[in-house]
């Protein structure tokens, strides 16, 4: 049986933090917002060094995605 991977407690529904090792090369702190709705992806990062703060960028995202939200169509269930 796979392992899966433990979800980021910081993270909420269509809002992802991201957060590279410290070993990285390169490192990413931040949130992503990521969802379909239709024939749509909708994914943006809200960095922490951009928007001033780790909570800064979560505001930002959750703003973002309210928007985006209430611009495009509700999700259709298939199947069932």
């Amino acid at each position: 049986m796979p392992r899966r991977k433990r979800p980021n407690p910081q993270s909420e529904e269509n809002i992802r933090r991201i957060d590279t090792k410290p070993r990285a090369k390169k490192q990413t702190h931040g949130f992503q917002v990521h969802f379909l709705r239709g024939d749509r992806v909708v994914t943006k990062m809200f960095s922490d060094n951009v928007f001033g703060g780790k909570q800064a960028a979560r505001r930002a995202a959750r703003k973002f995605k309210q928007s985006m939200l209430r611009r495009l169509p509700r999700r259709k269930f298939l199947g069932g």
